[in-house]
């Protein structure tokens, strides 16, 4: 009993310990590690890249696939998203078109639509009078080729651990973010805001109605985090649905610098992380996103942030820059919810199939099963972990378990 209650003390110190994913943990499988280093490298004309992994446009969102709502003065194009294989970086540039605005009628200046994939027929939005830049957005692409049908492309992420290094702009006007959305499906309304920047999220005639920024507009060192559900309806706005709002978080150092952002994204919790500190985190498995979301990252201005554009019409910021990002990496756990495991004998530890089980059991009577020295192991499951027979964590080795909930099955 002794030794029980002392290994029990190791496993809690270790998850006291843990600051972010644990690579470690053999729970986990990788579905994206993209470090932007291969040659010859490009998205084409149809707004999709060689590697297979991103589509450099936003068919999961708003119609027109490349425009976005009345706050923002994009046009998202596919060669405003630029790989950089000499030094490993994907850049999202921003670039000042004009002073007046690119109208719908004007199709020699809106010719950079991608062609009718998907079955969606793509087209200039007319409410969106107030176009002045080109700039660059990617998101995960659907999970396979066959996917493309009358619908929308389903998104490829259920749950998850989701990292981006990156060197965020930073100027009246910039805003940038790292974010996993729903698409505006029918019949519910899900969001997960890894990171956001934008200079002014505080504007009383806001679109969005953000309470005031509480660290300064503009201020290069705070970023947000949030999540967004609405299980009533796909209004897009879902305020009164709000499980966590917007959160302003600071940092020790300029966004302009670089950095790292992450969330993991599990049936009981959202955890945000920066520079691998624990940022930010919320726990209510009912108000939870559920549902597959696509990843998303984008690099565009916003109207409310210029100054002059709401005295006048005209943005004020007439330049270009990017969004530079070094990595983006994603983690998703094997689920094996229906498994009871029973570790009878030191070589199931050895051949153990990792995964989150229904339930784990050592139940060794013939010899002690070990975990030897610097052999770390991390065991998940949702109903038990239990030691009925000898079991011993040998001096350098580490033991954690975790408990945890399993994925509900969606209707």
């Amino acid at each position: 009993m002794k030794k029980f209650v002392y290994l029990c003390g190791i496993m809690l110190l270790c998850l006291n310990m843990m600051a972010q994913i644990d690579p470690y943990d053999r729970n986990w499988k990788t579905v994206v590690l993209d470090d932007f280093n291969e040659s010859n490298r490009h998205f084409d004309t149809t707004f999709q890249e060689t590697e297979g992994k991103w589509i450099s446009f936003i068919p999961s969102s708003w119609p027109s696939g490349v425009t976005i709502d009345s706050f923002h003065l994009s046009i998202y194009q596919w060669n405003h998203c630029l790989f950089d294989a000499s030094k490993g970086y994907l850049r999202l540039n921003s670039e000042h078109i004009r002073d007046t605005a690119i109208l719908c009628d004007e199709q020699p200046n809106f010719y950079r639509i991608p062609p009718k994939t998907y079955n969606i027929t793509y087209q200039c939005n007319p409410n969106h009078n107030h176009l002045y830049y080109y700039s660059g957005c990617i998101e995960s692409p659907p999970s396979d080729s066959s996917s493309k049908s009358d619908n929308l492309p389903p998104p490829l992420f259920r749950y998850g651990y989701f990292e981006i290094k990156c060197q965020v702009p930073i100027h009246r006007g910039a805003k940038s973010s790292f974010w996993l959305w729903d698409g505006m499906r029918d019949r519910y309304y899900e969001e997960i805001d890894i990171y956001e920047f934008s200079w002014d999220f505080e504007n009383p005639s806001s679109y969005w109605n953000h309470n005031p920024h509480p660290h300064g507009t503009g201020n290069p060192n705070c970023f947000t985090s949030g999540l967004y559900i609405n299980k009533e309806s796909n209004n897009i706005h879902p305020i009164e649905s709000v499980s966590q709002a917007r959160k302003f978080l600071m940092i020790g150092d300029s966004l302009s610098h670089w950095h790292t952002f992450a969330c993991e994204w599990l049936p009981e919790h959202i955890i945000w992380y920066c520079d691998e500190n624990i940022v930010d985190s919320y726990y209510n498995p009912d108000s939870i996103p559920r549902h597959p979301l696509t990843l998303k990252v984008g690099y565009s201005i916003d109207r409310y942030a210029l100054e002059s554009y709401s005295l006048n019409g005209r943005p004020e910021w007439k330049e270009g820059d990017n969004l530079i990002i070094d990595y983006i990496n994603v983690y998703q756990l094997n689920w094996d919810c229906d498994t009871e495991e029973i570790i009878a004998q030191q070589s199931d530890l050895k051949y153990f199939d990792y995964g989150v089980k229904k339930s784990i059991t050592v139940s060794s009577s013939i010899e002690p099963v070990q975990i030897e020295s610097n052999e770390k192991v991390t065991f998940r499951a949702t109903d038990f972990f239990e030691i009925t027979h000898s079991f011993q964590v040998n001096s350098g080795g580490e033991l954690t378990v975790i408990m945890q909930r399993c994925p509900d099955p969606l209707p």
